[in-house]
């Protein structure tokens, strides 16, 4: 059985729970499994009805492995969901599509849902393999037959002017879904899943048989893009391509505000914000009210695009590890610091055989930032050293990634002149394997981050600094941060530079 909550963009798969109970047991049983507080009906998908959902009557209308969904009875309130034995987790971007698997599941680990949350905030980033969507009924009753044709004859559909229309607003609603600015070659994946799955759509004489489809689907999301922006949308009006830079891959750019919140109310909320931080254990409080903030906070940044030092007076709370990773699972809806590590780790071996291998100046670099790991070979320290080899192998300066210092030097101007760094202080004689001083991170010459674990820490909060801050990546870093977004974070992973897609095609290898 799977219990489908329509209001708390949470899909939940219950496999437990036995259908002989009477409706009533079987609604306390969800209350007391999920933490549902608020009265409640339910609903099952009735096949005699389409599959629409209808009010669940009787124990008896419902097959092993349905759908049910939750209706609250009273005012629509935002809940959070744990997984608990036997239960699975994932969001949902509407009450009438179910949750498709993206790269952000494989993590276990979803968005954070939130009060009155805007209809532009997006769930999911673009998905490897685009899902067409159901047209309408008609729509499907003409495509049906034409493809029996098609497989028949080879009979190729001229669709109507009416059905074409039709198909491009379906498509564009569920392109909106994940992205406003497709790129040319998302727009060329949708045209192709849409030949693959009909067709009899397919175009003769093209040389992809879809490109024509590729181009109206492309003129379709522009007008769509025009009728957003006279609806005063946030995100288009913000998120042109003009304004925006490239180099980056966000789903959740510039969200709408929460349904029912204004700049004034969040500005107080923000104010509040800043005295929650103060308290101890008071994280779960500070998240929420992070999370309730996140559109004024990203339309602050974009829209304002304030000094970062002026910028952490007034969200404190955002500079910690906590909050950037999940700030960034906010803004792109993968995770960070999981992702990060897990994925690096993943290539260390071959990317160490690929370091060791290179010849020239290049290689003798790397060879002497690897000896750290003989006389210190632990996870940390293997860490820093394929960050700090990787700049090396794609020819850019590792010392403007990571800057070292010993506690003895006059480093305060160096450090102030830093545009985008991190920096290492170390103990005057300091043997391999000591801990550092300190670890942190500079932005604008500004101390965002102090105290870090380690350096490899450090440069994955600074890449999600990058995203919080809406940045570009430094000129002379810029190989090195393509490399962590497309092949460690797989974020726009379909298009890469020579260079990245050189390395990737020697890690694959």
């Amino acid at each position: 059985m799977h219990l489908l909550n329509n209001t708390c963009d949470v899909y939940v798969a219950v496999q437990a729970l036995c259908y002989q109970r009477e409706q009533q047991e079987l609604c306390q049983e969800v209350k007391t499994n999920f933490g549902v507080q608020q009265d409640f009906r339910l609903q099952y998908q009735d096949p005699d009805f389409g599959n629409e959902f209808v009010n669940l009557t009787a124990i008896s209308e419902i097959n092993d492995k349905a759908t049910l969904k939750v209706v609250y009875l009273d005012s629509v309130q935002l809940q959070s969901f744990t997984e608990d034995e036997g239960v699975t987790c994932q969001p949902v971007r509407s009450p009438t599509h179910s949750f498709s698997s993206s790269s952000a599941d494989t993590d276990n680990t979803r968005p954070v849902s939130s009060s009155g949350s805007s209809p532009s905030t997006r769930l999911s980033v673009w998905p490897s393999v685009f899902t067409v969507p159901r047209f309408s009924y008609e729509a499907e009753l003409q495509l049906e037959k034409a493809n029996a044709e098609f497989i028949a004859g080879g009979t190729h559909l001229t669709p109507s002017p009416k059905l074409k229309s039709h198909l491009l607003e379906r498509l564009a609603e569920e392109i909106i879904k994940f992205k406003v600015y497709p790129t040319d070659n998302d727009l060329n994946e949708v045209a192709e899943a849409l030949v693959k799955q009909h067709p009899c759509l397919r175009e003769q004489g093209s040389f992809n048989g879809c490109y024509g489809w590729k181009i109206s689907l492309k003129y379709k999301m522009a007008n769509v893009r025009t009728k957003l922006r006279g609806l005063g949308c946030a995100e288009v009006l913000v998120n042109s391509l003009k304004n925006k830079a490239q180099d980056k891959t966000e789903v959740n750019y510039c969200p709408q505000y929460p349904k029912g919140e204004t700049t004034d109310s969040l500005e107080k909320e923000r104010i509040a914000l800043l005295s929650e931080v103060q308290k101890r254990n008071n994280d779960n409080i500070v998240t929420m009210k992070m999370q309730k903030t996140f559109s004024y906070r990203r339309q602050e940044v974009i829209q304002g695009q304030p000094f970062i030092a002026d910028f952490k007076s007034r969200w404190p709370a955002l500079f910690t590890e906590k909050e950037i990773d999940k700030e960034f699972l906010r803004i792109s809806t993968v995770p960070l610091l999981s992702r990060f590590f897990y994925e690096l780790d993943l290539y260390t071996p071959r990317m160490m055989e690929l370091f060791r291998g290179k010849g020239g100046v290049a290689g003798r670099k790397m060879r002497h930032i690897m000896v750290a790991i003989s006389k210190d070979d632990t996870i940390h320290t293997r860490r820093a050293c394929i960050l700090k080899s990787l700049c090396v192998y794609l020819n850019e300066d590792h010392e403007k990634l990571v800057k070292e210092y010993t506690n003895t030097e006059a480093n305060t101007e160096a450090m102030e002149q830093t545009v985008m760094g991190v920096y290492v202080i170390h103990q005057e004689g300091a043997e391999p394997g000591d801990d550092p001083e300190n670890i942190g991170v500079l932005i604008e010459g500004v101390e965002v981050l102090t105290g870090l674990r380690s350096i490899a820490i450090a440069c994955a909060l600074l890449f999600g600094l990058i995203y919080c801050l809406n940045l570009s990546y430094p000129p002379e870093l810029k190989c090195t941060f393509e490399v962590l977004q497309k092949i460690i974070m797989k974020l726009d992973g379909q298009r890469l530079s020579s260079k990245a897609q050189f390395l990737k095609n020697k890690l694959m290898g």
